[in-house]
């Protein structure tokens, strides 16, 4: 991360004033050298201890080579200040309900409408493509009509429709019989689609079907497929850990770069920080100088 702060001079303009004054003070005669040295000297205490102690925030000082404690707050507190900048961003910053709203603002059901519509077409330019959707649709298909599920649901149908028939269809007709027959017919029809000409020009004439982008059918089937995309976001969102994810980010960042990232957002108050501690430091020299007389 490069730091692309522009300098802050106000601090340092501080600090040199304020010596400035109280070396400007031995030039001058009593009583204004006393008045000039006091309101240099505190109002240069004041810029200086600010500034330690802004620095003191960033960095461990030492004395011959010893650590001084409780400087370095944001390297010791790395973690909880990772942790509650994550929480922060996650539970305040980025709600999923806030995203899912602008994402839905946006052209995204649009885009999906757009999406499909180009991937049927250059599906159906390429017999290949076609093929491969035949196969998936032709074994899919037949997996299910050999179910047990649907032979019984089949059977019970045609049991249903034998018995409103009367006594003598029920003789003579064996749902069972029917019902393999159905399924069989199904299962061939399903084996020979893949080699069917007319599917393959049945797919190709569904993809020219395809609302164009900006026409009333296109609008109608991106209010059909809205309530999908809603569902699909908070689903998805759902299993976004927004917290997690800012969390890993920070914490692979370096303690310089930590320092960065909070300069970058307070650099300016700081820099008043450090301006103030002069002001208020010059004020306190000047009672200082009347409360003696």
């Amino acid at each position: 991360m490069s730091d692309t702060r522009k300098p802050d001079w106000k601090g340092p303009i501080t600090g040199v004033v304020s010596a400035a004054l109280a070396g400007v003070s031995f030039a001058l005669p009593e009583p204004w050298r006393r008045a000039v040295f006091l309101v240099g000297s505190a109002a240069f205490v004041g810029w200086g201890t600010n500034a330690v102690a802004i620095r003191m925030l960033f960095d461990r000082f030492k004395i011959l080579g010893i650590p001084i404690p409780f400087t370095g707050v944001i390297p010791a507190k790395r973690e909880a200040l990772i942790a509650a900048i994550s929480h922060s961003v996650a539970n305040k910053l980025v709600q999923p309900g806030a995203l899912k709203e602008q994402v839905l603002k946006s052209d995204f059901v649009a885009a999906l409408v757009e999406v499909a519509r180009d991937r049927l077409r250059l599906a159906s330019s390429d017999d290949a493509t076609i093929g491969k959707i035949l196969e998936e649709v032709s074994s899919r298909g037949r997996e299910i009509v050999r179910s047990s599920r649907v032979r019984e649901q089949l059977r019970r149908r045609l049991e249903d429709g034998i018995r409103e028939k009367g006594f003598l269809a029920r003789a003579l007709v064996d749902p069972d019989a029917v019902g393999n027959a159905i399924v069989d017919t199904a299962h061939t029809f399903l084996a020979d689609l893949p080699s069917d000409p007319d599917a393959k020009a049945k797919i190709r004439e569904l993809a020219e079907r395809v609302p164009a982008a900006g026409s009333a059918e296109a609008k109608a089937l991106e209010e059909r497929l809205r309530p999908l995309a809603e569902g699909m976001l908070e689903t998805t969102l759902a299993r976004i850990d927004v917290e997690k994810i800012v969390k890993g980010n920070l914490e692979g960042y370096t303690d310089r770069q930590i320092k960065e990232l909070v300069l970058r957002a307070t650099s300016e108050h700081l820099g008043w920080l450090e301006v103030w501690g002069g002001v208020l430091g010059a004020i306190s020299g000047a009672a200082m100088y009347f409360l003696a007389k």
